[in-house]
């Protein structure tokens, strides 16, 4: 009996100890697995995180189109006047999209110097001859020939010039679009989209007048007549412009297009400083135009988009 009894502590005893063992293991799993789980979770939600964060920058840098708004108040707005109808004319504003399209230009670079006195003689040289001769300070001062709206056209001319012991890069100017809200009464908002339109529109004009012209498919005079109209629109509208512009303070938008018209008309009326007969001399300068104006509407879409 004492036997008996001894034994059967025993196996409690193993018994107890086996369940306390157990009870602490269970302790330490679970324990150790919540550890675990939560390391593995930090890890997951970094790499996550990274991953998001990377693809948002590659998105970011493909998204070529910006959101702006450009709200042109009439003078009624500063001292509001009862309408026909009775109500104030500020109240006939209407609110449209204008979507404007990305605009790239592929030069052809001759050289890029460190030295813009080396840069100017090379330009002179190449003026000579025809080519734009434009210099573009980009960290260098890079020597354009001619700019193409299509990069298939810009590799031909490239392609071309090195079968002839030429060598020569393609230099990108890209012009993002930009989505822009337009507020302002319907004619308002009409004279606006047909000022960007309008000067996308002449500009490119450019492009095809010098094709024509090295081709000897226009003469000079039929250039020259194209450039004068070009002039009388740009004129036109500015006057737009400076109206629109008077019936308010610092708004950028309005500013810089009106800045841009300005400058443009500048440039295309130095086309006939000189000899406007010589169809090399007045090639060479609308190919500078041509990327001259590229490069400042560049510039006015890049103020827009902040960048």
């Amino acid at each position: 009996m004492r036997y008996s009894r001894l034994k059967r502590k025993n196996r409690r005893r193993y018994t107890s100890v086996l369940l306390l063992g157990l009870l602490l293991f269970l302790a330490v799993y679970i324990g150790s697995a919540s550890a675990a789980g939560n390391f593995i979770s930090r890890i997951v939600t970094s790499f996550l995180g990274s991953f998001a964060n990377t693809n948002q920058g590659e998105d970011d840098a493909s998204v070529r189109v910006t959101d702006t708004q450009l709200t042109v108040p009439d003078k009624a707005a500063e001292s509001p006047d009862e309408s026909p109808n009775g109500g104030s004319s500020s109240s006939q504003k209407v609110t449209e999209q204008l979507d404007i399209a990305p605009f790239n230009l592929y030069a052809i670079q001759l050289g890029a110097f460190t030295s813009k006195e080396n840069a100017e003689v090379a330009a002179r040289e190449l003026q000579a001859k025809g080519g734009a001769g434009y210099i573009l300070n980009d960290k260098y001062f890079r020597l354009l020939a001619m700019g193409y709206a299509s990069q298939a056209d810009a590799q031909k001319v490239k392609q071309q010039l090195e079968k002839e012991g030429i060598e020569s890069q393609i230099y990108s100017i890209l012009v993002p679009g930009v989505n822009m809200e337009i507020t302002a009464s319907a004619d308002k908002v009409s004279s606006v989209k047909s000022a960007f339109s309008m000067w996308i529109d002449k500009t490119k004009a450019l492009e095809d007048m010098v094709k024509n012209l090295d081709t000897s498919a226009i003469s000079v005079e039929d250039a020259k007549k194209g450039i004068e109209a070009t002039i009388g629109a740009f004129n036109s509208t500015l006057e737009q412009l400076k109206a629109y512009s008077a019936t308010q303070e610092s708004n950028h938008i309005l500013a810089g297009l009106q800045e841009l018209y300005q400058k443009g008309i500048e440039s295309l009326n130095g086309i006939f400083a000189g000899n406007v007969l010589d169809r090399v001399a007045i090639s060479s300068k609308i190919k500078y135009t041509y990327i001259d104006m590229v490069y400042r509407y560049k510039q006015y879409i890049d103020s827009i988009t902040g960048k």
